[in-house]
């Protein structure tokens, strides 16, 4: 639970764009529901994944987390570049 009596302008910040980036990752997962275009699904689980990401990072700049840049990294790596590298030859359907 976030004490808002306590919060530093900084913390404010913080609080407010990870608000902003809610909003951003929940009309990427509309997007994802409402659309018939498997394209559009592929790019739409990208935004909401990097959102989730950047929604953590910010997290951790406010909260003592001392493995956070690491666990941000490989998320970004593991389960980020590598798939969208993936779903890009899908969608491009091998082409170069």
């Amino acid at each position: 639970m976030i004490d808002f009596a306590t919060l530093s302008p900084f913390g404010w910040v913080v609080f407010i764009c990870v608000f902003i980036m809610g909003i951003a990752t929940w009309c990427g997962v509309l997007l994802a529901l409402r659309t018939r275009d498997e394209l559009t699904r592929a790019i739409t689980s990208d935004i909401v994944f990097y959102g989730m990401i950047s929604m953590y990072l910010a997290w951790s700049m406010t909260n003592n987390a001392p493995m956070a840049y690491y666990i941000a990294l490989l998320g970004a790596i593991a389960a980020g570049v590598l798939p969208t590298l993936s779903m890009a030859r899908i969608i491009s359907k091998g082409r170069r």
